[in-house]
């Protein structure tokens, strides 16, 4: 019986893990594709293009009345994924803390979110495309699960482009 019993909790409390990491990666998710939605909506000529070095930003809010600027990386964006933990050639760290549960009251209710962004003009006769910008932004975050830090990655694109108006 304390077998059976040990068994039980054991898959009550894994399952549990995993329901909490899928609220987690779907809630982080949610708060890139935001930013990504107000980068597409801004005025195209007021979405920046990410400088070769120096720094650039984008004017993006948490609310209607907090701005939360999110700083371009330079370059071009990586072709893969970095390992969680490390960030990618020319990435500018935008570290974005976020509550999970309120109020924080433990680390653990605190999930900590890097986001890179990088914005490419493909206007041009290279690419036969007359005035677009693809907005990439590269994702890793981390939670404190019991004892252990986990972490994860992923990555949006989308194409910004001019539309005409008559």
């Amino acid at each position: 019986m304390a077998i059976v019993i040990g068994g039980l909790l054991t898959m009550i409390l894994q399952s549990r893990r995993m329901t909490e990491g899928s609220i987690l990666q779907n809630a982080t998710v949610n708060i890139v594709q935001g930013y990504l939605e107000q980068m597409k909506n801004m005025d195209y000529d007021a979405l920046s293009v990410s400088p070769a070095s120096g720094t650039a930003t984008i004017p993006t809010q948490i609310d209607e009345s907090t701005a939360d600027p999110l700083t371009l990386s330079n370059g071009s964006p990586p072709t893969s994924l970095p390992p969680v933990g490390s960030s990618p050639t020319g990435a500018v760290d935008n570290v974005k803390t976020i509550a999970i549960k309120w109020p924080a009251s433990n680390p653990a209710d605190t999930l900590i979110l890097n986001i890179w962004v990088w914005v490419e003009d493909l206007t041009g006769s290279a690419t036969n495309v007359a005035q677009a910008k693809a907005i990439t932004m590269v994702y890793t975050y981390a939670i404190r699960d019991g004892g252990r830090l986990r972490g994860s990655r992923g990555s949006i694109r989308s194409i910004r482009s001019v539309v005409p108006t008559f």
